[in-house]
């Protein structure tokens, strides 16, 4: 059975927080009002006897309760009720909602120890909160007005941005919220603020790698031709096929590496990984964006092997492109770029071996730190395209 008497003042305070009325003097607000007929069906239905009743009995009580007036025609039946404005608040206290105000005001309380914080992502997404709060505006990744939802957000942004070593994200739930699974819960709305705010261009499926937080625990793939020392053992790795796998952990163990090749090859995919010969190189599987462990064991590598030239194989798009640039930022290794140049992107494209271009890609290629890869872009632009390094391995195996 419906209750028309709460369903009423529900509609009365949805036309008033949408026109804003707790913003504007009532004198400038428009008659808030509604023809019940149009709101129920059931109240013009001759058969339905009994919501006929009930909305009326609603109605009379509205009036009574002196918080609506309402006008009918002849035969009693009511074709407008009129919000009273200046007993809105009973409404509220009657629905047991919060008026708006009262709600930003809360927001406020939450948002103020995050306020000036040293980390500028965490500022300015507090600093763009406060502004539509101002405003009277629902809050956007999906906050709206939920005080506890926005506290959870501020906690796991802050947490994440102090991350100085790989961590698991259950782990960093558990820590945090006394549940591993609350930030799974969360995981979607912060990694769209984090990819909304960093300057760091990634897709936002890995954005959090980018801050140490992990599903699970990462590796360094490596094969080819080095010598790997320990404290108390050697790896021979131009004898093991393939490769090893070492783990974060081993990374800070290891006392020395020596190259004996003339090319060190950082490699994007797993695939690229397994098809890159490493007769003449020693060859490094990165898994996109590196964190700090990968980031120490790459700058450790080049202290010892400065004299080999390093190379990097991603994608043909701009993502490869920006991880790129990011190894050499973050690294200070001269990494030159390795089958991602204009002829390459040409070859494969004419071979009809690409995929289309989307917005995202259109939009991170506008990255300052990219310019230097304009013709490329401008090529990928013109023909809507972009190359996998699976799909240059790819086109050998057609030709066979």
């Amino acid at each position: 059975m419906k209750n028309y008497y709460q369903l009423i003042m529900e509609n009365f305070i949805d036309i008033y927080e949408k026109r804003k009325g707790f913003k504007r003097a009532q004198s400038d607000l428009n008659a808030i009002q509604i023809e019940p007929g149009k709101i129920f069906k059931e109240y013009l239905d001759r058969y339905n006897h009994q919501a006929y009743r009930d909305i009326n009995a609603a109605i009379q009580k509205l009036i009574l309760d002196q918080v609506a007036d309402a006008f009918c025609d002849e035969a009693g039946k009511f074709l407008k009720v009129r919000l009273k404005i200046e007993n809105v608040d009973s409404i509220y206290q009657k629905l047991n909602r919060t008026p708006i105000p009262v709600l930003c005001d809360e927001m406020r309380i939450v948002l103020t120890p995050y306020l000036n914080s040293a980390d500028g992502l965490l500022n300015k997404f507090c600093l763009d909160i406060c502004e539509l709060l101002n405003q009277y505006k629902k809050l956007p990744y999906d906050i709206i007005y939920d005080r506890k939802k926005l506290n959870s957000i501020l906690i796991a942004i802050h947490a994440i941005l102090s991350l100085k070593q790989e961590t698991y994200v259950r782990n960093f739930s558990a820590a945090i919220f006394k549940d591993s699974k609350e930030f799974i819960r969360l995981r979607s709305v912060i990694q769209s603020i984090l990819y909304d705010y960093t300057d760091i261009v990634v897709e936002k499926e890995r954005i959090l790698e980018i801050y140490n937080l992990f599903d699970n625990p990462t590796y360094i793939m490596v094969k080819g031709q080095a010598i790997i020392h320990y404290e108390k053992s050697v790896i021979y790795l131009h004898e093991m096929d393939g490769g090893i796998a070492i783990p974060n952990l081993a990374i800070e163990k290891i006392t020395g590496i020596k190259v004996l090749a003339e090319r060190v090859i950082t490699v994007e995919n797993l695939t690229t990984y397994h098809d890159t010969s490493e007769a003449e190189a020693v060859v490094i599987y990165l898994g996109g964006f590196h964190n700090s462990s990968k980031q120490k064991f790459l700058k450790f590598l080049y202290a010892q092997n400065d004299s080999q030239q390093y190379y990097h194989k991603g994608d043909l798009d701009v993502y490869g492109f920006l991880i790129l640039e990011n190894l050499k930022e973050k690294t200070s290794i001269p990494f030159k770029p390795l089958e991602m140049d204009l002829d390459t992107l040409k070859r494969y494209y004419e071979r009809g071996i690409y995929k289309n271009l989307s917005q995202t890609d259109k939009k991170a290629m506008k990255a300052e730190k990219l310019k230097e890869y304009q013709e490329i872009f401008d090529f990928m632009l013109n023909h809507d395209c972009k190359i996998e390094q699976e799909s240059i391995k790819a086109a050998g195996i057609f030709a066979q």
